[in-house]
């Protein structure tokens, strides 16, 4: 005898195979928990870009069973180190700290995706200059989304420029870095000046670090020169805009003026202590803020000299 299904046992059926393609070969419900995996090629961590030009972002996306959207976010993390200083009292109103927070979906729920994103992020031509956090997360097509707990959120450090913000100039440069000796004071020869002229010309405070090399996994916080928790800084030093005046000289902060009076010396207990850890480079940090609002934060490597 010929038999057909009637319209039930026809969505039981589908049900039924939907339910064992779910189960494992034990028959046990298995549920998609896995949150997606993000790999970001571009931008990379400490790029800079010029304020009225674009981001560029490339990454690939993948997950277990398929995916629904990706997220980036860009904020600035102007008070984001250690020391919790705030932005300028006396901010320029033409200035603005920039954000962009935007969900692109991702048709047809594929395991694997790459994303570009080439023109869709563009930085204001008046936006102020400084640190940003630029932020990448996805979400799957059962919900699953990543986080910052397990680390699946990409969360990278960039910079933005403008023309307005303070310029770190340093002279005494060999190639691109600067060195340090056992014994000898540490100098850093060279001006910060400010382009600035109006209401608004000035600077605010600076901030110079000079510790370990930063690495991608220390935390985002760890701004700059800002070394992991079991380090301290070798040096530390900052300057409020009250005590900015014993530094300048014909409107301009000498940095030669300053390190003289850091007068920072590396011992050989230091560096032997740095070499027991593989270390043969410090990072140099100098921040400056202006009156604008504006954050210049200017990274040099330090090679330790070997004699």
């Amino acid at each position: 005898m010929k038999t057909t299904l009637s319209g039930l046992g026809i969505i039981l059926s589908i049900a039924f195979l939907t339910f064992l393609s779910s189960c494992d070969d034990n028959g046990e419900n298995i549920v998609d928990t896995e949150a997606p995996v993000i790999e970001v090629e571009d931008p990379v961590n400490g790029e800079y870009f010029p304020a009225g030009e674009h981001v560029h972002f490339e990454g690939m996306i993948t997950d277990n069973e398929g995916l629904a959207t990706f997220n980036v976010n860009i904020h600035n993390n102007f008070d984001g180190h250690d020391h919790g200083r705030v932005a300028a009292t006396s901010e320029d109103p033409a200035l603005i700290k920039w954000s962009f927070d935007e969900s692109f979906e991702i048709p047809g729920n594929p395991k694997n995706y790459e994303a570009h994103l080439h023109d869709e992020i563009e930085i204001p031509s008046e936006t102020m200059a400084g640190p940003y956090h630029f932020i990448v997360q996805a979400i799957d097509a059962e919900g699953n989304s990543t986080s910052f707990q397990d680390g699946s959120a990409i969360e990278l450090g960039i910079y933005i420029t403008n023309d307005s913000q303070p310029v770190v100039d340093i002279t005494n440069l060999d190639g691109d870095e600067l060195e340090i000796e056992v014994d000898e004071v540490f100098m850093v020869e060279g001006e910060v000046t400010d382009p600035t002229t109006g209401e608004y010309e000035g600077f605010h405070s600076m901030e110079i670090v000079l510790g370990e090399e930063a690495h991608e996994d220390h935390d985002h916080d760890h701004e700059g020169g800002r070394i992991a928790e079991e380090h301290e800084p070798l040096i530390d030093f900052d300057i409020e805009e009250e005590d900015l005046d014993n530094y300048m000289i014909d409107g301009k902060i000498s940095l030669t003026t300053i390190f003289e009076e850091i007068g920072f010396t590396l011992s050989q207990e230091m560096k032997d202590e740095l070499a027991e850890e593989e270390i043969d480079h410090l990072l140099l940090t100098i921040r400056v803020q202006d009156e604008q609002g504006n954050i210049t934060v200017e990274n040099t490597d330090v090679h330790i000299h070997e004699e």
